[in-house]
């Protein structure tokens, strides 16, 4: 563009500064947006032209080679793939790992004060996503949800986790650096601070980053916690470890290893809880205050909260007392579409209660709405303490080792995930079913296993670094792997806080979700690599 223009504001350079913008802006709001808007920042790569100037900056950087080198894996697995449609369809979900490192690669970096724009605006979007899921949490939001993952409006509420991670990182980074460079890089210049500068902007930035970590345990997402609390650790120990008091050295990495052990502890605690049965077995009364016989299921072994569920039912007693308070018929459905009585059932053994007249006579209005909502445990009465989310786990993996359906439970539903995928890899060890071909193979797989999930929770690994084994076998997932590390050592990046706090964020929720099988998965992953690998040389 002619640089004597009379609007200078109007260029190529701030075009894609507004367009980077639009779309970190996006990536926790909409994944349509966010898809739009790496389409026009390819296209404004294409209208501005410079191609010999690109040329040079994509042959004296290797990096970029090697990063799009994924996508010629996926190309080659597509040549035996028998479901082709489906392998260009991944093709096409994939794209923006070969397209955005280029662009970003290509083009010159983005500067510190760039960089420190871009990234608080990604966190202003993350704040503003909180809001509107707060507002579903306290009610006054349209929907009148029955999990904390129908509050994430936009996306999946573990992608909105990471996000949330992510954006908690880089406050981190901005509160303690607020020049935005290590060193605090405008005192030492004499540069004027910008806006987003100074320790009166980063004392601003300090509640932001309370809230965040504070609507994550709202959230309750277990990935979300995981990545926060060991990308947290690794920061204390990266920066303990370079400390030249080794007094300080030796307390912080003492606090980091003690961290996991409390951890342990009380995950142990909890367990062991869940496990003690609070019934006196020896001496069960045989009829209800009303005169009614009561009918004990030794044989069901499963408790809520330390009692078991099959003993003091009296089912006529229940049945005539709950019609009488609720509209919800007792053999009808609940609204998570469970069979109500059974809901009811848990609910009164949560409270040590007797499945009886006077057992639902004693529970509160709050209790009787919880029930019909479909929640089985009176821990619900506090819905967003986190030792809900970790009952919830246990007892899903209590009922999974007892023989039962796991369909429904996020955490058990992913040991089938597993267990299914790892058979359809050792089917195919070297070279994998192709690009096209995993969910064909997982449906095959989960029949000939004869799988407890019903055929709508069949799904697919649920671990992205299962899911590159069962499509491109071991000699594949070499390569991608490679693809997406090498990069960074080659353009010296693991150095850079913001490199290692996304490989971090990334690479663990690779464990617990297949992240690049999904839109918004994989602009999320490949808006940040490329940002933060070739963009800029942030530090």
């Amino acid at each position: 563009m002619n640089p004597d223009f009379r609007y200078p504001w109007l260029s190529f350079r701030n075009a894609y500064l507004l367009v980077m913008l639009v779309m970190l802006g996006s990536l926790p709001l909409s994944k349509y947006v966010a898809s739009a808007s790496q389409i026009i920042l390819v296209a404004l790569w294409l209208v501005e032209g410079r191609f010999p100037e690109k040329w040079k900056r994509f042959r004296e950087r290797p990096a970029i080679w090697v990063s799009i080198l994924i996508v010629a894996v996926l190309l080659i697995g597509m040549l035996w793939t028998r479901d082709i449609a489906f392998g260009f369809h991944d093709l096409k979900l994939k794209l923006p790992l070969l397209l955005l490192p280029i662009v970003f690669g290509t083009i010159p970096q983005v500067t510190h004060k760039e960089l420190r724009f871009l990234l608080l605006g990604f966190v202003l979007a993350v704040f503003t996503g909180t809001l509107f899921s707060l507002s579903i949490m306290l009610g006054f939001g349209p929907a009148d949800y029955t999990s904390d993952r129908e509050t994430s409006l936009f996306i999946s509420h573990i992608r909105f986790a990471l996000m949330i991670d992510l954006a908690v990182f880089i406050l981190f980074y901005y509160i303690v650096n607020p020049g935005g460079k290590m060193g605090d890089r405008d005192v030492k210049t004499g540069d004027r601070r910008s806006p987003l500068q100074g320790r009166s902007f980063a004392f601003r930035l300090l509640p932001f980053a309370v809230y965040l970590i504070v609507f994550l345990f709202l959230l309750k997402s277990l990935t979300g916690l995981v990545v926060l609390i060991l990308g947290g650790m690794i920061l204390t120990l990266r920066w303990g470890l370079k400390q030249s008091d080794l007094m300080v050295k030796w307390f912080v990495v003492v606090s980091v290893a003690t961290l996991p052990l409390l951890v342990a502890v009380y995950l142990s605690d909890q367990v062991s809880k869940f496990a003690t049965v609070r019934d006196n077995l020896e001496n069960l009364d045989r009829v209800t205050a009303g005169g009614t016989v009561y009918w004990h299921d030794m044989e069901n072994r499963m408790t809520e909260n330390g009692y078991r569920v099959g003993l003091y039912q009296c089912e006529p007693e229940m049945r005539d007392a709950w019609n009488k308070r609720s509209n919800l018929k007792y053999d009808g459905l609940d609204h998570k579409n469970q069979e109500l009585k059974y809901t009811l059932i848990r609910y009164l053994t949560s409270l040590g209660l007797r499945k009886d007249a006077y057992g639902v006579s004693q529970l509160s209005e709050q209790d009787v709405s919880l029930i019909e909502k479909g929640f089985a445990n009176s821990l619900y009465r506090q819905p967003k303490r986190l030792r809900v989310r970790i009952y919830e786990t246990i007892w899903e993996v209590d009922q999974y080792r007892k023989g039962a359906n796991p369909s429904g439970h996020s955490v058990t539903q992913r040991l089938e995930y597993l267990k299914t995928g790892w058979a359809i890899f050792l089917d195919h060890p070297w070279i994998g079913v192709g690009t096209g071909d995993t969910r064909d193979s997982f449906d095959q797989k989960y029949t000939e296993l004869q799988s407890r999930l019903d055929p709508a929770w069949r799904l697919r690994a649920h671990n992205q670094f299962l899911s590159f084994l069962i499509a491109f076998g071991i000699i594949g997932f070499i390569l991608i792997m490679t693809s997406l590390i090498l990069p960074a050592i080659l353009e010296k990046r693991f150095g850079s806080y913001f490199v290692l706090m996304f490989f971090i964020t990334a690479m663990l929720s690779f464990l617990n979700e297949d992240t690049l099988e999904t839109q918004a998965g994989v602009a999320f992953f490949a808006v940040f690599y490329a940002l933060f690998v070739f963009g800029t040389d942030e530090k």
